[in-house]
């Protein structure tokens, strides 16, 4: 299978300096005096766009020029963006600048994160025993797929707002009597994984948002239409709730779920998983994990300090407010909300397809771990010592290169 992935590699710029290594939560980075990315493992979660001094590392994302292929195009911000600016900038005009930008329509993602708050409410009401795990961020869902897969039951089969906000955005360009192919659905998103879960979606087979175009990117065009007298402002049609999703905390507050646990940052989100697979947590409902410190506040395709923007979209929801009655789910099919398809693990790792031949693998690397002192320094550009011999047991390295070795035999001689 082919891997789409929104994280790529400037070689040009790359020192092949390891810091990316380390940080990889799927060991999916080497460096062979270039860093080289790994397809099945990376997950596309910006851990290493965030790490990078030479900025090589970077999402991939489309273009406003993409506008052109449609005749109809929505803007879909996320709710991230509203933590972007400073409080005198109204949040009604912060939408109105994708009308001065060139779209024809603004479609508000946290108006599908009330949507979405409700429908996980009518999940929970009925369920018992094990906790779900919020399928919301979709480095996160990768990352089950990739190191948890026995996870996968307990993700909830609830869409993200994401596809919940295409599919709505979508209907209201059909209705205007555009065909399809004449909408341009446009999600503008904080992060890479977001970029990744468009164009090779895991829970259906074709998403319901046609381009991504990063916040970063458009910056600078929202600054510039907000500041002018001609940019008219949006009416802000979600609930505070909606906003909140924004930041770690905000899911759970709006699904109103009491027992729970929010989980920020990927180390600690598979520090959590690591321990539901081992049976801890019984006692919880709802975990609601984030790839990004903060949560999407904290996407490596933003420009503001994470812990500054968490506080603008707290106060931002605060002061609007509301809430949706569960009735409001009345008004949509049973299964909209509904994962379209089952979640399949992802096997990033198999040493062989003959199981024979797989174990004799696993115990010749157990053999030569032996052999290396275990430092895990990441100085023969792999993550880990265990890491380094799989790759030579896969012959995709033609020795072990342990330089921490090297200088013991040096100094022992």
């Amino acid at each position: 299978m082919e891997y789409f992935h929104s994280v790529r590699l400037r070689d040009t710029l790359c020192n092949g300096c390891t810091r990316c290594v380390k940080v990889c939560p799927t060991e999916a980075i080497r460096v062979k005096e270039k860093a080289e990315i790994i397809d099945i493992r990376c997950i596309d979660c910006g851990e290493c766009i965030r790490i990078c001094p030479q900025h090589a590392k970077t999402g991939k994302v489309d273009s406003l020029k993409d506008l052109e292929k449609y005749k109809y195009n929505i803007a879909l911000p996320d709710p991230a963006i509203f933590g972007q600016f400073s409080k005198n900038i109204q949040p009604q005009k912060i939408l109105g600048a994708f009308i001065a930008m060139g779209f024809d329509s603004v479609f508000d993602v946290a108006i599908a994160c009330d949507y979405v708050s409700l429908a996980i409410r009518n999940v929970l009401k009925s369920h018992s025993g094990t906790p779900y795990i919020s399928a919301s961020c979709p480095a996160v869902i990768r990352l089950v797929q990739a190191l948890h897969p026995d996870l996968i039951p307990h993700l909830i089969p609830i869409e993200s707002p994401l596809e919940i906000a295409g599919g709505l955005a979508l209907e209201e360009g059909l209705k205007k009597g555009y065909k399809q192919e004449e909408i341009g659905i446009f999600y503008i998103s904080p992060c890479p994984a977001k970029v990744t879960a468009v164009k090779q979606p895991v829970a259906r087979e074709k998403s319901n948002v046609n381009e991504v175009l990063s916040i970063v990117d458009l910056y600078g065009n929202i600054l510039k239409y907000i500041s002018s007298d001609k940019t008219k402002a949006l009416e802000l049609k979600a609930t505070g709730l909606g906003y909140g999703w924004a930041r770690a905390g905000g899911e759970s507050l709006a699904i109103k779920c009491s027992d729970n646990v929010v989980i920020d940052g990927i180390e600690q989100v598979n520090k959590v998983l690591n321990e539901i697979e081992i049976g801890k947590l019984t006692d919880v409902e709802y975990i609601e994990c984030w790839a990004c410190v903060g949560g999407c506040v904290g996407g490596p395709m933003l420009v503001e300090n994470p812990f500054i923007a968490r506080v603008r979209v707290r106060k931002l929801a605060e002061s609007i407010g509301g809430d949706l009655s569960i009735e409001k789910l009345k008004e949509f099919p049973p299964e909209y909300f509904n994962w379209q398809m089952s979640m399949k693990p992802r096997q990033i790792m198999k040493y062989d397809e003959d199981i024979s031949s797989a174990i004799a693998k696993a115990n010749k690397i157990q053999s030569l771990l032996k052999s290396l002192p275990g430092f895990d320094c990441g100085l023969c550009g792999a993550p880990t010592c265990h890491a380094h011999v799989e790759d030579f047991i896969q012959g995709k390295i033609s020795g072990l290169a342990c330089l921490q070795k090297k200088r013991g035999d040096s100094s022992d001689s």
